[in-house]
């Protein structure tokens, strides 16, 4: 590969924060062969099929939750990846678990570790925030909402976790108890956190 075309490619990461589709390649006049190359050199990562990221230290800093939103474009981050994200919990999730609508079919994808939960419209809809991350906005439910949804999965999130994000997000200044309360209301978290506010509050 000359110098130019890689010089030429590496412009289109770089203008786009260090993610490319092929078809921006393509659109650039330059022929999809030479991402093969990239690849074969570790130049570049492919996230999945048609979009790629610049393989440098620059780039390796990102946080996975862009990698994880540039791979699933409406997908939401959810319960205790949210968590995590809003510091609410010493735990470190293994897998990013990512929300999105219950009609849709996502390709699974063997890197980074995603799970997927299927919504409804009602529940997936409600509370999305976009945060801006290293230049790139996510998708991700606000605080109440993932607080909400992690209690609505407590059959599989541990209760310490739960308890923990809880006692963390009391102690917040901009915490809004009526707004988790009508998250919760009608589901199965509502009995759950209102019983754990008694005690805590």
């Amino acid at each position: 590969m000359r110098n130019k075309t890689k010089a030429k490619i590496k412009k289109i990461f770089l203008n786009n924060n260090g993610y490319a589709h092929a078809k921006d390649i393509s659109e650039a006049g330059i022929h999809r062969k030479y991402l093969s190359d990239l690849l074969e050199s570790g130049e570049i990562i492919k996230l999945k099929r048609g979009l790629y990221k610049w393989n440098n230290e620059k780039f390796n800093s990102i946080d996975e939750l862009v990698d994880v939103s540039k791979i699933i474009p409406e997908g939401v981050i959810c319960l205790t990846t949210a968590l995590s994200y809003y510091n609410l919990t010493t735990y470190t999730p293994l897998e990013y678990q990512i929300a999105i609508p219950n009609d849709k079919k996502i390709n699974k994808v063997d890197y980074p570790p995603i799970n997927l939960y299927y919504f409804t419209e009602k529940y997936y809809s409600q509370g999305i925030n976009k945060v801006k991350v290293n230049q790139h906005l996510i998708k991700i439910y606000d605080i109440e909402k993932s607080i909400s949804d992690s209690f609505r999965y407590s059959y599989e999130i541990p209760k310490d976790i739960l308890i923990e994000s809880l006692k963390e997000y009391l102690k917040l200044p901009e915490k809004n108890i009526n707004k988790l309360l009508t998250y919760a209301q009608g589901t199965s978290a509502e009995d759950k956190i209102s019983k754990y506010l008694e005690v805590l509050v």
